[in-house]
C-alpha cells in the first residue's frame, strides 16, 4: 500500500500529488479535431486539444497539445527542485559574505530559478489495459507506478512514466497539493524511475541474479550519506543483500531549502 505524510510538504517536493495541467504533443493525425478557440477543462481529468499553429508544412508536422487538468505526481528529485536556488546561495554567502539566512530569503524571493519541474498525471486503472494491472499493483510491470487511496477521494491510480511533461512550478501551488508520498512509496518511486530509464538493460539484473543464485523480486533504496548509496537487494528466497556503491569524489556541499511562501 502507498504510504503518504500525515501532512503534505510545505515546499515542492519529489513525490508530491498536485492538481496541475500536463500537456503532451500529439500529430493532429492521431486526435479528432482540435478545440479551437480552445476551452478550458469542464472537469478533473478533461482533456482538451489545441493547434498549436495554423500552417503545417513539409518540415513542420500539424501538431497538437493535449491538456490534461488531474492530479499529477512530481517526479523531479529535491536536488533538481532546487539546484539553481542552492548554487545562488552558496554564492551569495561565499562571494558577497551574506549571512546565510538572508542569502536563503534573497534567493526564495527569485522566481527564475529553478523554473521547471517534471511531472507525470495521475490516471485511472480503466485508462490502462486490465492485463497490466496485476503487474503495476505487484510492482512488477516497468514503467509504471501505483498510488493506492490517494487523500481526497480515497482512489486508486497509476502513472505512466512513459507520459512525463515538464511544467512550470508556478502551476504547482502549494494551495493545489493533494498529498505527499511518505519516506518507503518515494524511495520505491526513485526506484521505479530508475528501472524504468536507466536499469532498461535487463542484463545487468541477469548478471547479479546469476551471482546470488536466486531471482531478485526488488530493489529498496536506503538513505543516502554523503560518501555512498546503498540499496537492498530482496531475493525470491526470503534472504535481503545490502549493496553500496561508494563515491570516490570530493564531498557535496550540504544542500538548503528556500522558504517555504516563496512558490505559494
Amino acid at each position: 500500500m502507498t504510504d503518504y505524510l500525515s501532512s503534505p510538504n510545505e515546499r515542492l517536493r519529489h513525490g508530491d500529488v498536485i492538481l496541475a495541467p500536463a500537456t503532451v504533443l500529439v500529430s493532429a493525425d492521431e486526435v479528432e479535431g482540435a478545440d479551437a478557440p480552445p476551452l478550458p477543462p469542464q472537469y478533473l481529468g478533461d482533456r482538451v486539444r489545441t493547434s498549436l499553429w495554423a500552417r503545417p508544412t513539409r518540415m513542420v508536422p500539424d501538431v497538437v497539445a493535449e491538456t490534461v487538468f488531474a492530479p499529477v505526481l512530481v517526479l523531479s528529485h529535491d536536488c533538481q527542485l532546487e539546484k539553481d536556488f542552492n548554487e545562488r546561495v552558496r554564492s551569495l554567502v561565499a562571494d558577497d559574505g551574506m549571512p546565510l539566512d538572508d542569502a536563503i530569503t534573497q534567493a526564495s524571493a527569485d522566481p527564475s530559478l529553478d523554473p521547471f519541474a517534471v511531472v507525470v498525471p495521475l490516471q485511472p486503472y480503466s485508462d490502462i489495459p486490465e492485463h497490466r494491472h496485476a503487474g503495476i499493483r505487484s510492482g512488477d510491470r516497468i514503467g509504471y507506478f501505483a498510488l493506492d487511496a490517494v487523500p481526497g477521494d480515497e482512489g486508486d491510480y497509476v502513472v505512466d512514466l512513459g507520459r512525463t511533461c515538464t511544467v512550470s512550478v508556478r502551476l504547482l501551488p502549494q494551495s493545489a497539493k493533494v498529498a505527499s508520498l511518505g519516506p518507503a512509496s518515494a524511495a520505491e518511486l526513485r526506484y521505479k524511475i530508475a528501472e524504468a530509464y536507466a536499469i532498461r538493460d535487463l542484463s545487468v539484473i541477469a548478471e547479479l541474479e546469476a551471482m546470488v543464485g536466486h531471482r531478485i523480486l526488488r530493489a529498496e533504496a536506503l538513505p543516502k550519506s554523503k560518501k555512498k548509496s546503498a540499496v537492498i537487494l530482496h531475493l525470491d528466497n526470503g534472504d535481503l543483500i545490502h549493496l553500496e556503491v561508494r563515491r570516490p569524489r570530493d564531498e557535496l556541499p550540504e544542500e538548503v531549502t528556500r522558504n517555504p511562501a516563496s512558490r505559494n
